[in-house]
């Protein structure tokens, strides 16, 4: 039989002001060791929704005599943990009885000993090893957080058991319904007063429970109810694990958070790792190895000695015949040179010569006595120096190797608190997300960044959890940025590689796509319906280059960079009536409301033409104000004109003035935009941008709604949106593609 550990954390926040309406208690039994493994662990939530100085007093003495009958049965029938629960409530319903007759004062209104007992929410249980016992009353939450093949699933315990499985009991209204089950590892059972759910999601619960200790998670709703005055909150968590869980795999099957995956990692890696012995004793080995061969060396060199003559001569340090000329070695004879450069410079300054020579000679001598005295000392006590020195060595490197071990290891305290502030700010960050709070998210973030940012990292293990933490800050900083991975564009058509088209726009209109090539003014045509396409070349050979192409009404209009408009129809250009300033330069037109609004480089101004019978009127000035359209590359309009500015600025105008506007939570920001779609008939403000492979919606008010991106974006240049089919068109190099529009629901 595996044997369980169980694991219980609680949120209690309680109002203590006159005008409470409730009071509120939770408990969870501490019995000894022995106690606990043969009755296992009392737990409970106990509120009386009726305002009274006496309530702390009943429900404490409910829950003493709840502790005192249940664990008062162990001689009985200690074995059947359900029967015994069972018989231990029954008495405290009799205790209950005998509390109302003694407290009548406790009474108010029309409450008496029966109707009171409907004003009483609780949930009480007792978990042994894996056997769970639960009886509720009344307004109370019971849910199993269950882990699943995928994910967890939250199960509202009071509402999927059947009635053969609650036991429902009309005699004792205190503790009314009756059931029990287990609870296996990995799942969790969270209870909580009815006030916690109207403040707390189940989704934040399971997420937030699932993804921290649950020590961790506690502490972190805690800290967010804080802020909530006049209101009592109270919460059991309960997580049961086993040894034979943890067995099935090297890696658990549920982990809660980073911190516990290191930590089984780690002991892992301890297992598989050489013992400290087997690395000391290769480490003295390697340092008697050479004491010896020293030893040994001395031995042989004081033998020679002894045997030598009686008047031992000093090597002369005038002897030239040693290492300098003897050497073979490439670099002896540079050796010579440097010798012989420095005995040159002691010959011009006798005085530091002559103090060099006394200095070798002291050296030598001291040497030689050295080896004197050494010599006479006895065998055993030069091994026994020999030790102590290999041992001084060894206690050194095993100090510095432990603590470098430990320094190194994800286990270390230091490194593990680092490591929880991380979890727990990415935890509040993904919960934000879910109640939709965003700014407080990228506030959390952010700090879990710079927090991340003092991680040490001095080993693999610690390499590995940084990347894993890492990966996670990541992942929710994409959610943060509502970026859709758009993998497998669909392609619709590939363009004619011959002639090296120059695609600058692209233009959706009554069920077929336009791309326009300004190299020759040729369009490409593809029909969405039947997936035809075929191509026109330009009629006109007068015109300059087609630079900006957009619908007008049921027109589709053209500008040329020999200043002049066009109208494309039936795969040929007519020339337009339309009078334009004398050297000006269209940068980006729009039209609306049977009106042309053409912004103009030369003059710095936006024209606005009224269309007629023969084309347009002269025109007029619609800008109070000049406005420097150097950076300019688009322009949208709808009650407004939005104009883009190449370093990723959008002005807005209206009536002619320039209006505030700003974009918000957009990360990254634009940097190289290219093109601006917006109209009367969209509802949000489209902008692409190449250098960072993506299209960004904004709505009208600036505040980022999603961000497409492609791998495949590589080369983008114009796109065009149809709302109402949801989709969204774009040329990618010479390929045409469409994607959905998620956004739109």
């Amino acid at each position: 039989m595996p044997e369980f550990s169980s694991q219980f954390a609680n949120i209690f926040i309680n109002y203590y002001g006159s005008r409470a309406a409730s009071t509120c208690k939770l408990f969870i039994s501490e019995p000894n060791l022995a106690l606990e493994d043969q009755m296992g662990r009392l737990f409970g939530i106990i509120e009386i929704n009726v305002p009274s100085r006496e309530n702390p007093y009943i429900i404490t003495q409910l829950i003493d005599a709840l502790e005192e009958s249940y664990y008062g049965e162990t001689d009985e029938n200690s074995e059947d943990i359900a029967a015994a629960f069972e018989s231990a409530l029954e008495r405290v319903n009799q205790r209950f009885n005998q509390l109302i007759a003694e407290k009548k004062f406790y009474l108010v209104g029309s409450l008496n000993e029966n109707t009171i007992k409907e004003k009483i929410n609780l949930a009480v249980g007792v978990l042994h090893h894996n056997k769970l016992c639960v009886s509720y009353s009344n307004d109370i939450s019971l849910y199993l957080v269950h882990k699943t093949k995928q994910d967890y699933k939250t199960i509202d315990l009071r509402q999927t058991k059947s009635s053969d499985e609650i036991k429902t009991d009309n005699a004792h209204k205190l503790f009314s319904n009756f059931m029990e089950g287990e609870l296996n590892p990995p799942d969790y059972l969270f209870l909580s007063n009815s006030s916690f759910l109207n403040f707390v999601t189940l989704e934040r619960i399971q997420k937030t429970i699932t993804s921290l200790p649950i020590h961790k998670a506690a502490e972190y709703f805690k800290n967010s109810l804080l802020q909530t005055e006049g209101q009592n909150f109270a919460a059991i968590i309960v997580k049961n694990s086993s040894s034979e869980h943890e067995a099935q795999s090297a890696i658990p099957k549920s982990v809660t958070s980073i911190s516990d995956l290191t930590k089984t990692e780690s002991s892992t890696e301890k297992l598989l790792s050489p013992s400290f012995w087997s690395i000391a004793k290769g480490f003295g080995g390697a340092i008697m190895i050479p004491l010896k061969k020293m030893w040994d060396s001395m031995e042989k060199n004081l033998q020679e000695r002894k045997m030598a003559a009686k008047q031992p001569a000093l090597p002369s340090l005038n002897d030239e015949t040693g290492a300098f000329e003897a050497t073979k070695a490439p670099l002896g004879s540079l050796k010579l040179k440097l010798n012989k450069s420095f005995r040159k410079t002691l010959q011009r300054t006798p005085f530091y010569g002559e103090k060099m020579e006394k200095t070798k000679l002291w050296l030598r001598l001291k040497l030689i006595y050295l080896k004197t005295q050494l010599a006479k000392i006895p065998r055993f006590s030069k091994l026994l120096i020999a030790v102590v020195i290999a041992f001084v060595i060894l206690f050194l490197f095993s100090t510095a190797y432990f603590k470098q071990v430990k320094n190194n290891s994800t286990d270390n305290p230091a490194f593990q608190s680092i490591v929880d502030q991380i979890e727990i700010k990415k935890a509040q960050a993904e919960s934000d997300i879910i109640i939709g709070d965003e700014a407080k998210a990228r506030t959390e973030i952010e700090e879990a960044q710079n927090i991340l940012a003092t991680l040490p990292i001095n080993s693999q293990k610690q390499k590995e959890s940084y990347q894993n933490l890492n990966s996670e800050i990541q992942a929710v900083i994409a959610k943060l940025r509502h970026i859709v991975d758009i993998e497998e564009p669909t392609l619709l058509a590939n363009l004619s590689e011959e002639n090296k088209p120059n695609i600058a726009n692209l233009i959706f209109y009554s069920g077929f796509l336009l791309a326009f090539d300004s190299n020759n003014n040729s369009v490409f045509r593809y029909n969405l319906a039947n997936k035809q396409q075929d191509a026109f070349t330009s009629n006109l050979s007068a015109i300059g280059k087609i630079t900006k192409v957009k619908v007008a009404g049921n027109q589709i209009l053209a500008y040329q960079d020999k200043n002049g408009f066009v109208e494309h129809k039936n795969g040929s250009f007519m020339p337009i009536d339309l009078t334009l300033p004398a050297k000006g330069k269209i940068i980006a037109f729009a039209f609306y409301n049977g009106r042309l609004y053409a912004a103009d480089l030369s003059n710095n101004q936006i024209y606005r033409y009224t269309s007629s019978e023969t084309g347009y009127d002269a025109g007029a000035t619609w800008l109070k104000n000049p406005f420097d359209m150097k950076n300019i590359l688009s322009l949208g309009i709808d009650s407004n004109i939005w104009l883009l500015d190449s370093t990723g600025k959008i002005d807005k105008f209206n009536k002619g003035a320039q209006k505030t506007f700003d974009i918000k939570n957009l990360d990254p920001g634009l940097e190289a935009p290219t093109q601006l779609l917006t109209s009367d008939g969209t509802n949000y403000i489209y902008v692409m941008e190449p250098k960072n492979n993506r299209v960004v919606v904004l709505d009208k008010e600036g505040q980022l709604i999603t961000q497409y991106y492609s791998s495949k974006f590589d080369g983008l240049r114009a796109f065009d949106v149809s709302e109402k089919d949801k989709k969204m068109y774009l040329v990618n190099n010479n390929q045409i593609y469409s994607i959905d529009l998620t956004h739109i629901k």
